[in-house]
């Protein structure tokens, strides 16, 4: 029940995350996107087996960085003889920030829930949207017009939870496997934060606008109909350790987001939890993974560019070590 309440808090933000390119027309909402941008020097393909790696370090520590994407299929195959050396001797784990919500919420999250209804049919709020929602809909195996009943955003969150139900992607892999391999390597891990899930979910369905939802709809409605192979292939790269195709996979599910009010500025927030994370685990001599967002690391002003800026090395490892 917490992981389903946690992924509610997100607003669908993992589900959605891997949604198509749609663009928001000219002269619309202006999206402010921390992660738009990558710093090529750091989009480098793998030297090793399996996903890349990046090594953050300094005299005496040494921090092995795994990149991950949003979603992948399931039962895709990567290879984790990497992870599994570096995760021996390890003293942590470092994992990316957990939003969490608990079962006294759930008052909370149905109430937030009947906000996202419609005052008036969608169809007539989006006239030119409706034919394509329509047949998305019914592409994810929902019957009827239920559609009609919600706010934009209401619908496409309704519809991003069953495209990716039916299109067979998750977000429970590599996750998974990377804390299966931990567990026998007697690795405790610890996410880089931890923080209550409402007060983001409040300030979202309260505040945001028609725009925005329309935005996030439209996004949701292009995924459907460019179906799941995008993310597949990028999910497929990544386990390749091409750098480079990985994060080119759709990020309109992230547009989406930042398109919501406050979303920006938590994800900048998550981000520097992360870079603080890094920078308390150097303190102590030896050597740790941290697994965290692949495009969030290779971002401009993302978490590998701001511990270069704390002074730390940051390269790419080119050996089994």
């Amino acid at each position: 029940m917490r992981r389903r309440l946690a992924a509610m808090a997100a607003l669908t933000a993992l589900a959605v995350a891997s949604l198509a390119h749609a663009q928001a027309p000219p002269d619309t909402l202006v999206i402010d996107d921390p992660e738009a941008n990558v710093v090529e020097e750091l989009v480098v393909n793998a030297k090793l087996p399996g996903p890349a790696w990046w090594k953050v370090s300094d005299a005496d520590t040494t921090i092995y960085v795994l990149g991950v994407p949003g979603a992948a299929p399931k039962g895709l195959t990567w290879d984790t003889s990497v992870l599994d050396r570096r995760l021996d001797g390890a003293f942590t784990l470092i994992t990316p920030p957990q939003a969490r919500a608990g079962l006294t919420d759930l008052p909370a999250l149905l109430s937030m829930r009947s906000k996202l209804k419609a005052e008036r049919p969608l169809d007539q709020v989006a006239p030119d949207l409706a034919p394509r929602l329509a047949r998305a809909w019914a592409a994810t195996g929902q019957k009827g017009d239920g559609w009609k009943d919600w706010k934009p955003l209401g619908a496409g969150l309704m519809l991003a939870g069953n495209a990716v139900r039916k299109s067979g992607l998750t977000d429970a892999e590599p996750d998974k496997t990377i804390q299966k391999l931990a567990r026998k390597h007697k690795v405790k891990a610890r996410p880089a934060a931890v923080y209550k899930a409402m007060p983001m979910i409040k300030t979202v369905v309260k505040r945001h606008s028609e725009e925005a939802g329309l935005i996030c709809l439209e996004g949701v409605i292009d995924e459907v109909e460019a179906g799941p192979a995008p993310v597949r292939a990028a999910a497929r790269a990544w386990a390749d350790g091409d750098v480079r195709a990985a994060v080119r996979a759709p990020r309109q599910g992230q547009r989406c987001v930042m398109a919501l009010p406050g979303m920006a500025e938590e994800f900048r927030r998550m981000s520097a939890a992360q870079v603080e994370a890094v920078s308390q685990a150097m303190k102590t001599p030896g050597k740790a993974v941290a697994v965290l967002s692949l495009r969030g690391l290779v971002a401009e002003d993302g978490v590998l560019q701001k511990l270069r800026e704390r002074g730390f090395k940051v390269t790419t490892p080119d050996s089994a070590n």
